[in-house]
């Protein structure tokens, strides 16, 4: 697993906002292969400024999140509070 950069929806929220704030937009993954993170994780990465915002591992995510990121793949504005 990637670099642990901190836990929960805040940091998730936190991490989205930065990578767009740089150019990028905010990439979550809930699973490796076909299984879940452990500890409730999601590995985020910052597609296109991945060198201005590092990305790593937030933990202890909510599971009504990680069901919605994974429903919702690749829109990451209702994280944010924009749909």
């Amino acid at each position: 697993m990637a670099k642990v950069i901190g836990s929960g929806v805040a940091k998730l929220k936190e991490f989205a906002r930065r990578c767009l704030d740089a150019g990028g937009i905010p990439i979550f993954r809930t699973k490796y292969g076909d299984r879940r993170l452990p500890n409730n994780a999601v590995i985020v990465a910052c597609w296109g400024k991945g060198d201005v915002v590092k990305g790593g591992t937030v933990t202890d995510v909510p599971i009504d999140i990680i069901e919605k990121l994974e429903k919702t793949k690749g829109d990451y504005k209702w994280l944010l509070g924009y749909a």
